[in-house]
């Protein structure tokens, strides 16, 4: 775990300076750290030169692993260490955007506190935000659909893309027939601006309140979607030829005198995301 950890520190970094700072070591324990584990992979990992460190291809492969080892033994020491909750939270979170993280957000919880009761409610950001402030949610996950209090905590940036299905022909069709969100979804507003401003034509084949309906239709082969780049995957494809719809953010918000349960989850919620952006950086950029 020592040598994944002083790894990763170095992955994040980009250097073995701010690295052995982050671990508690002088540079040259980590460098004997690095050689450890290269000897003990029997490969070289980094690339180096006078002025930066780059990840080999097996380097680029290890901290995926890196990652995931120090995820299982960070949530397993929870498990053990943390005092055990009880009692009820109530979490927020928009049907499209929640869908990103929540699932792993819910299954770290419920290893770490079983005996917590978790209630999830799926709508818009808006009434979920007013909900939160009205006490009848603990914690909300939100979009910058709606506006951000400053209490709130930037928790993911993520770029819309279009998604079609691989070796389909929706995205040929003019008009380009859509899946998209209910109106007021900001995904469905950027999506339609990005189209309106190129000048194409367009439809709105099928709307759906979550993002699982979209994706069907997509998978059908019956329109295109806009979905966060981190949910495509096969038969899903990035359709890069049509124009670029930008970024959307997500928050996380607390109400004020949070019991300890409703602290944790909000835990395991910023590290479920953390991990997403680490993730989404390799797969994606």
């Amino acid at each position: 775990m020592d040598l994944a950890r002083t790894f990763v520190a170095i992955c994040d970094t980009g250097n073995f300076s701010r690295a052995a700072e982050i671990v508690g070591r002088t540079p040259s324990a980590v460098s004997l750290q690095v050689k450890k584990l290269e000897d003990i992979v029997g490969r070289p990992l980094f690339a180096r030169d006078s002025r930066s460190v780059a990840l080999t291809g097996d380097g680029e492969t290890l901290i995926d692993y890196a990652r995931r080892l120090l995820a299982l033994n960070d949530e397993a020491l929870r498990h053990f260490h943390a005092p055990r909750l009880e009692g009820r939270v109530r979490i927020g979170a928009p049907g499209d955007a929640g869908m990103i993280a929540l699932p792993e957000v819910l299954r770290r919880f419920a290893c770490t506190h079983p005996h917590v009761e978790v209630e999830v409610k799926l709508d818009s950001s808006t009434p979920l935000l007013r909900r939160c402030r009205e006490g009848g949610l603990d914690v909300v996950v939100f979009t910058d659909s709606a506006d951000p209090p400053p209490e709130a905590e930037a928790l993911h940036t993520e770029t819309l893309v279009w998604a079609g299905l691989r070796h389909g022909r929706a995205h040929t069709l003019d008009p380009l027939p859509l899946a998209v969100a209910e109106v007021g979804c900001a995904w469905r507003a950027a999506a339609l601006n990005a189209l309106d401003g190129a000048g194409l034509a367009y439809r709105v084949a099928y709307s759906s309140e979550q993002c699982q309906g979209q994706v069907a239709a997509v998978e059908a082969d019956l329109a295109i979607a806009a979905l966060p780049v981190s949910v495509i995957a096969p038969p899903l494809v990035r359709l890069d030829h049509l124009p670029p719809i930008g970024e959307f953010q997500m928050f996380l918000l607390v109400r004020p005198g949070a019991t300890p349960a409703v602290r944790a989850l909000a835990d395991h919620i910023g590290a479920s995301f953390r991990d997403l952006a680490h993730r989404g950086a390799r797969l994606f950029a």
